[in-house]
């Protein structure tokens, strides 16, 4: 069996693995904006720090190809805190100065990835064999030129695990040295094994409430319930809510809309076709501005893919292609070769304003000291090596990796300033220094990958909107709707707006500090709630809103609840309390006046009950008659051995319990190490989670998602 597919066997280890899957685009119109847009590879930012459109893609795509049965936004939220606490837990293992060390990272492989999971990989211990392991890696790397699907991907694997294991080991130090002295005590690993391993031995009866009602007629008058709220006001205010239904007229073009667009879209390709000035044209006309950046094949859209096999020359001309209601009309204007991939190695001098750098050096002298170290390589390329070792401030890769960067992706745009390290001219062995904001970077091409085509693109996208007209004829639909039903019930109401095959959302219940209303989700719902709780609203009051896609939202407010007493609302819960409380009252009496206060043997005979005998209950477990019981188990213990109990009130009835023996396994301190970690383990998930949220609350987090 191959190795994928003893990864795709084993989907359980992949989901402790997020974001192997590629980042792939589809024909959606959402991404094909982002996709010739600058800055188009940018989603988020934490502390200034990015989060590339791949890494959220990957984690998301990744989720829901395991969780398929989950909404998408649930997964997109998920993705994106997965993301956030990554990026928060390594930042500041980086402010304290925590490094990753070689030993660390090969460590990490053999415990902490995919390939540990592998029986290949393993001695007979069960273990990754690192010698099996690097041969493995060796026979991959010299696979340089991709032939099939299954070699490109276990590549992308390792690529993958290469870059994301030093967040991981970053993420592990940051939590070990947190974590450092904070323990359980061996008094509460005593106390929880304790829980866990003293029991109680009871014989007991249980007497259900209904068997009590049915037998006593235990009735409860309505003046008995209204009674009991006036004197507990306090207990039963409820809150304002308001009831809302929603018709939504959807903001469409008209079919003479689509043929007026689709006459313009031609008219502009023949433009497009003749003019020198690409760039301005595209300016001018699309509603996304011009992106200047190169893609290979297989990361453009499949569409485009299919294109440029037939015709890949500057000036192809491909469209209009009308995708939902969004036009594409695309044209070739520059063609280079590139390498997809490069092995590089650097020397990095930073200074005191670079980013991540505890250098106090200043930028013009980082400058000076790199450009001497770049003169020394052009004259003598072999010293590299040893100034890496001398010189290089990036400690993490450099002292131990000899400089090596590792394969840089042409797709993650890892250029390092002026020195574009995937070009053709570039070969192996050429050294460059160039500036980033981490400092001067000196740096060698070790190896590339063969070159490929890389086009250029000027893409001009109209999106398809309603016409004046249009929107007029649906303005006067909506006004003519809202005369109809000014003083519709609601029923009436979603009825009418059914008919005329609007969309309806029925009866949302909203409170005033809440700001979505489920169902409609839209940026206007706060605006909504607003309008409902204002003084003046009254019920079947009827608004006319908005959104920003043009859609027409018309909110009916069916029902305005202000803080009241609702007694019938709470009558069937209130209706079993009192009722315990009546049986209590009666069940005290019947045992005193019987005379069979704490024998248990002469409860059961009067109640017709059945002694459950050497029953075997304890805290960590107090199920009893299929419900937990705490109130049973505390009594058990309690209770001098022998002893009948008085009435125990549970759940679903009452008990009556003898403890006959109560077991304590006692064992010595050093016996509890298990349970300490069992304990520590919930103590530092509890700090964690409390560590997640202070730091989410201290940082810079910018969203863009919505612009998606």
């Amino acid at each position: 069996m191959s190795f994928l597919e003893k990864i795709r066997k084993n989907t359980w280890i992949l989901f402790m693995f997020i974001g192997i899957a590629l980042l792939s685009f589809i024909l959606d119109p959402n991404i094909l904006f982002k996709f010739f847009t600058r800055n188009s590879n940018i989603i988020g930012q934490v502390n200034g720090e990015n989060i590339s459109i791949k890494e959220y893609v990957d984690c998301f795509q990744f989720l829901k190809r395991f969780r398929q049965d989950e909404p998408d936004f649930y997964l997109k939220n998920e993705a994106w805190n997965l993301l956030i606490n990554e990026k928060l837990l390594n930042q500041q293992a980086l402010k304290l100065g925590l490094q990753i060390t070689n030993k660390d990272f090969w460590n990490a492989i053999s415990k902490q990835s995919i390939y540990s999971y592998i029986s290949e990989f393993q001695d007979s211990n069960g273990n990754l064999d690192m010698n099996k392991f690097q041969l493995y890696l060796k026979k991959l790397e010299k696979k340089t030129i991709v032939t099939n699907s299954q070699i490109e991907e276990e590549k992308n694997i390792w690529s993958y695990e290469k870059n994301n294991i030093p967040k991981r080991i970053l993420a592990k130090k940051y939590i070990e040295m947190l974590m450092y002295g904070l323990n359980t005590s061996s008094v509460e690993a005593e106390l929880n094994y304790k829980e866990k391993n003293s029991f109680s031995i009871v014989d007991y009866i249980f007497i259900p409430y209904s068997e009590i009602e049915h037998k006593y007629n235990i009735y409860l008058e309505d003046s008995e319930i209204k009674n009991y709220i006036k004197k507990h006001k306090f207990l039963y205010k409820k809150e304002d809510l308001r009831s809302l239904s929603f018709a939504i007229i959807r903001s469409k073009p008209s079919l003479e809309d689509e043929k007026d667009m689709e006459n313009k879209m031609n008219k502009l390709f023949q433009k497009f076709k003749y003019t020198n000035q690409n760039s301005i044209f595209v300016s001018k006309q699309s509603e996304k501005s011009f992106d200047s950046n190169f893609y290979l094949k297989k990361n453009l859209p499949i569409f485009l893919q299919n294109f440029i096999i037939q015709k890949n020359k500057n000036g192809s001309m491909f469209g209009p292609l009308k995708v939902g209601n969004t036009y594409i009309i695309a044209k070739i204007i520059g063609k280079k070769m590139i390498s997809d991939s490069v092995l590089s190695s650097h020397i990095l001098i930073s200074h005191k304003n670079a980013i991540r750098s505890s250098n106090q050096r200043t930028e013009k002298k980082a400058e000076e000291i790199s450009k001497k170290i770049y003169n020394i390589l052009k004259k003598d390329p072999s010293k590299f090596d040893s100034l890496v070792q001398e010189k290089s401030d990036d400690t993490v890769n450099d002292k131990n990796n000899k400089g090596s960067l590792g394969w840089l992706k042409y797709e993650e745009q890892n250029s390092f300033g002026t020195f574009n390290i995937f070009n053709e001219e570039n070969k192996n062995g050429t050294i460059g220094l160039t500036k980033t904001e981490y400092g001067y970077h000196i740096l060698r091409i070790d190896k590339k990958s063969p070159i490929e085509s890389a086009y250029q693109f000027a893409v001009i996208i109209k999106t398809l909107i309603p016409s004046k007209k249009t929107e007029n004829f649906i303005s006067n639909n909506v006004r003519k709707f809202i005369i109809k039903n000014k003083n519709s019930n609601l029923n009436t109401f979603i009825k009418n707006a059914r008919n005329k095959e609007y969309e309806t959302i029925f009866l949302k219940n909203v409170r005033y500090n809440q700001w979505i209303i489920s169902d409609l989700n839209t940026e206007l719902d706060r605006e909504i709630i607003n309008w409902s709780f204002e003084n003046k609203r009254k019920e079947r009051d009827i608004k006319i809103i908005y959104n920003s896609n043009r859609d027409c939202i018309i909110v009916y407010l069916s029902k305005i609840q202000k803080r009241v007493f609702p007694i019938e609302k709470i009558k069937n819960n209130l209706t079993i309390f009192l009722r315990k409380k009546k049986i209590e009252k009666l069940l005290y009496n019947i045992i005193e006046k019987k005379s069979i206060y704490k024998n248990l043997e002469k409860i059961a005979f009067y109640f017709s009950k059945k002694i459950k005998k050497n029953y075997k209950i304890n805290f960590s477990d107090s199920i009893i008659n299929n419900y937990k019981e705490p109130k049973v188990v505390g009594y058990s213990f309690s209770l001098k051995l022998k002893n009948t109990s008085k009435p125990i009130f549970g759940k679903n009835g009452i008990f009556f319990i003898k403890p006959l023996k109560n077991i304590y396994n006692y064992k010595k301190p050093s016996y509890f190490s298990y349970e300490i970690e069992v304990l520590n383990s919930f103590l530092r998930k509890k700090i964690l989670e409390s560590l997640a949220k202070k730091l989410i609350n201290n940082s810079k987090i910018k969203d863009y998602r919505t612009n998606f």
